[in-house]
């Protein structure tokens, strides 16, 4: 009877034991449920964003506008529901929406450059330019590559007048969009808005000033008004009589009007006031050569020796050398063209007159030949010359086709 009363009551370890393993088995449901609430809530809430993005895409945006704001409910920590939210406000032209859900996304992360450039384009919708530029300057530190935040960052800075930050950031990404149409156009409004805010303040401190008059006048040249520059280098002479540069910008203004005899004596003036101005001497033997070229020779000459870097001055004295008939220095100041300007094309032609004038017939061909290939790239002018000098006999007494010199805008000296 003990032994069957023993049977019959378990001992109290086991008991504990199979309660403890009831207690770790509902607990494991328990965790296993939650665990499937979770996950099923999970898929909900990826089902429900890929929807919002399925109707975003298709470009209706009223519905993905309902999906994200529902996606916002569920989870208001889900960034990337207030950063596709923003989009969508900012499609439907929404701004100051868009502005209220991009905060918040960039709040929760602070790192969404694409958030920052969306927040950036809303606030310069609405003219708050302090706070797109804030915006676009954020987006660029965090994609340092995107040339688009950029692009719109120095518009920002132009709606806020700040035109010197905008030219510098026109500047910079021009070095990657060398080509780019707008981005050009930005970079030369900025500069234009900066000239005309200096001419402006000029103006008002001292409006009949020769630097004022100056100003106009070179407004006027790149306004290719000849007439109205001459008159105005005309009054800042009579404003300062003895000031160096205008009788060189005079002089310019009626090359520019096909007026060489004036020209001539206004680079002179100005040789007057600077004798070693190696521009007033090229300019001025550039006028002579087609007068008199040993009178151009010697200028070109002095011309080249106060600056012998100076590819213009140096092509010019091979021109007047050769059309003295020394044709020995003109290929040998031709050469120096060659090394100090690669791109330009004419020195080529030049080459190749000289050298048949030699009678080195194969240098003068091949001479000939880079000429015609980088006048491919040019004028028809350019072409048009090459095929004359094809077709003539090379004889001294035959006229050969005259050619500009047509060295690149960026070789462009600019007197001081």
């Amino acid at each position: 009877m003990a032994m069957g009363g023993n049977r019959c009551r378990r001992p109290r370890a086991i008991r504990h034991g199979r309660r403890l393993i009831l207690d770790v088995s509902v607990l494991a449901l328990g965790w296993g449920l939650a665990a499937a609430l979770s996950a099923q809530t999970q898929t909900s809430t990826e089902q429900l964003f890929e929807e919002a993005q399925t109707a975003r895409s298709r470009g209706d945006l009223a519905a993905a506008e309902k999906k994200y704001q529902e996606l916002i409910q569920r989870d208001p920590q889900l960034v990337s529901a207030y950063q596709n939210l923003g989009i969508v406000y900012f499609t439907q032209r929404k701004y100051r929406d868009a502005i209220d859900v991009l905060e918040k996304a960039v709040r929760l992360d602070p790192r969404l450059a694409g958030a920052h450039m969306i927040l950036g384009l809303a606030h310069y919708e609405l003219y708050q330019s302090e706070k797109a530029v804030k915006a676009f300057q954020n987006a660029h530190r965090l994609d340092p590559h995107d040339t688009k935040v950029l692009f719109y960052l120095g518009k920002a800075q132009m709606q806020m007048r700040n035109y010197r930050e905008a030219a510098q950031t026109f500047e910079k990404l021009s070095e990657s969009r060398s080509k780019d149409p707008d981005v050009l156009y930005n970079l030369g409004l900025a500069h234009l808005k900066l000239f005309l805010d200096a001419t402006d303040r000029l103006g008002e401190i001292a409006p009949y000033s020769h630097q004022y008059l100056l100003l106009e006048a070179q407004d006027a040249e790149g306004h290719n008004n000849h007439a109205a520059a001459i008159q105005y280098y005309q009054e800042a002479l009579r404003s300062k009589p003895e000031g160096a540069g205008i009788h060189y910008g005079l002089g310019s203004a009626y090359s520019r009007a096909g007026k060489f005899e004036e020209a001539a004596q206004e680079f002179k003036a100005e040789l007057q006031i600077s004798p070693q101005d190696s521009l007033a001497l090229w300019r001025l033997g550039e006028i002579t050569l087609h007068a008199d070229p040993r009178e151009a020779v010697q200028v070109l000459q002095q011309a080249v020796s106060l600056n012998p870097d100076f590819p213009q001055a140096v092509l010019a004295y091979g021109r007047a050398l050769l059309r003295a008939g020394q044709t020995e220095a003109a290929v040998d100041q031709f050469q120096r063209v060659v090394r100090l300007a690669p791109e330009e094309d004419t020195v080529h032609y030049l080459l190749a007159q000289a050298y048949r004038q030699q009678g080195r017939q194969g240098e003068a061909k091949a001479e000939l030949a880079r000429f015609e290939e980088m006048a491919k790239k040019k004028s028809e002018q350019r072409k048009e010359a090459a095929r004359q000098l094809v077709e003539s006999t090379g004889e001294a007494q035959q006229p050969q086709p005259e050619l500009e010199p047509g060295f690149s805008p960026s070789r462009n000296p600019v007197h001081p």
